[in-house]
């Protein structure tokens, strides 16, 4: 097991606003919380509230909250994470502007089989070899899903999918827990893993993803962070107002929504645990105003989802949410790959820490491995972009140009071998000469994809957990599943 922890490339490169601009997001966040407030679905949420002083009107279930809390939360909320991997080898460190990837999002609807070429419904086997690959990439430091396990009972779906996240990879696992219930279960499923919650906090391998409704609503469902938060296990915030649909019609208004929902959910966190671990995702969302749709393709997606939101991250000192491997492009090709390389290398460069979906198509309709393989070699171009170069006597080698002159050649210079590992040598993109290509049989990229992902679920093996582990998770989903599906025919008869 190693010790050494994965710090990430620095961005912060791309900063779209002056500092007096990203004052100006903050204070109008502070007057929509204190003035328009946010409606609450949640008796106990309400309660948590009304107790630290917010002005609560439950009648109309709405929550103003004063400034005063909101500073508080942000202050006590920790600036730095660390979120580990089962295997340490694969613990990163959320600080400041370092980037790290991530394979997928939350469950799709459908999967792109990269056998057949057809779209369907994804099941278990899917979201097991999904996993696998997504735990094989090299440049995924982080996982969710690029499937969702839908031939099980729908009540269950999610605590089947944890619980193949568990078991087929070893890196961190950010994940969705729509429930106080399921939130619950992830936490004595991950505790069975880490041996007990005491170890799990000391080591958090996994994180929740929450999304609070927008625009300016927390639901019942919010209530999945009361236990993360009273567990001191971290929790991604991440809104999703649409500008022209559920927020303003303009990129930054969109932004003020985004802003406003996660700071009312970081002070919520706060009041139940001050100190509990954040991640922010003050998302500023673009809708196409001809479909109606998420535009993940669209620059204005790129610039408040990561751009703007990196640096209210950085504002406030939290770690920070956004895209990266997100198309609207339907299929593996020119415009998904367009859409993943401008929302990875702009998130990267605005030093957005956890950058997730890749591998996913339509919109987030599309699970795709064949994508996802694709977009891990595009995050690969835009890490070495991030990364940057030195600039010093032994690089700008002006001693070596003067040893071998006008029209010499730097081919055999000793300098030349030692300073070769400074270039990315691609790992699926072809850079061969058109003959070369022609006699290798001419494969396109998304033909040496679907090769590679054969070979990965051939050859890649994650360390097993034990079966008593095994066993333990098996029954914890098999008790949750009568538990949900016992509740929910009650409900409806």
């Amino acid at each position: 097991m190693s010790n050494v922890v994965n710090r990430g490339p620095k961005g912060n490169q791309l900063r779209l606003l002056s500092r007096e601009e990203v004052e100006a997001v903050h204070n109008a966040a502070l007057d929509v919380l204190k003035d328009t407030g946010i409606d609450c679905y949640s008796d106990k949420i309400l309660g948590i509230f009304e107790e630290a002083g917010a002005d609560v009107d439950r009648e109309k279930r709405r929550v103003r909250i004063p400034e005063h809390l909101i500073d508080e939360a942000i202050n006590k909320a920790p600036s730095k994470i660390l979120f580990c991997g089962r295997d340490s080898k694969n613990d990163i460190l959320l600080e400041g502007s370092r980037v790290y990837y991530g394979f997928g999002g939350t469950p799709t609807p459908l999967i792109l089989d990269h056998r057949t070429d057809e779209f369907r419904r994804p099941g278990k086997k899917d979201m097991i070899e999904t996993t696998l690959v997504g735990d094989a990439l090299s440049n995924m430091d982080f996982m969710m899903t690029n499937a969702g396990v839908f031939d099980v009972p729908y009540e269950a779906e999610y605590l089947h999918e944890f619980e193949i996240l568990l078991n087929y990879t070893q890196k961190p696992i950010l994940y969705s827990a729509p429930s106080a219930y399921l939130a619950e279960k992830y936490l004595e499923m991950g505790a069975i893993v880490a041996g007990s919650l005491k170890e799990l906090q000391r080591r958090p391998f996994i994180a929740l993803y929450t999304e609070p409704a927008s625009p300016l609503m927390l639901t019942k469902s919010q209530e999945n962070l009361i236990g993360f938060a009273k567990a001191n296990i971290p929790i991604a915030i991440a809104p999703m107002p649409l500008s022209g649909g559920t927020a303003p019609g303009t990129v930054m208004g969109s932004c003020v929504v985004g802003t406003s929902e996660t700071l009312a959910a970081i002070t919520l966190i706060q009041l139940v645990n001050p100190h509990a671990p954040v991640i922010y995702g003050g998302w500023g969302l673009t809708m196409d105003p001809r479909s109606g749709m998420c535009a993940y393709g669209s620059p204005e997606f790129a610039m408040g989802a990561n751009a703007i939101m990196a640096q209210m991250a950085r504002f406030y000192n939290l770690p920070s949410y956004g895209f990266g491997g997100c198309a609207d492009g339907k299929l593996p090709g020119p415009q998904s790959g367009a859409e993943v390389m401008m929302n990875a290398l702009v998130a990267g460069q605005s030093g957005v820490n956890l950058i997730h979906d890749c591998g996913y198509l339509a919109g987030g309709m599309v699970g795709s491995i064949e994508q996802a393989v694709i977009a891990n070699e595009i995050v690969g171009m835009a890490k070495r972009i991030i990364q940057g170069v030195r600039v010093d006597d032994d690089h700008l080698a002006v001693d070596v140009i003067r040893e071998v002159g006008p029209g010499g050649n730097f081919v055999t210079q000793k300098h030349t071998r030692e300073h070769v590992g400074e270039f990315l040598l691609s790992e699926l993109f072809d850079r061969n000469s058109f003959g070369t290509w022609q006699s290798g049989g001419a494969k396109d990229t998304r033909t040496v994809a679907k090769e590679r992902i054969e070979k990965i679920l051939k050859q890649h093996k994650p360390e097993p957990l034990g079966q008593e582990i095994r066993e333990r998770l098996s029954e914890v989903v098999k008790e949750g599943e009568r538990e949900l599906t016992t509740k929910q025919r009650k409900a409806e008869g």
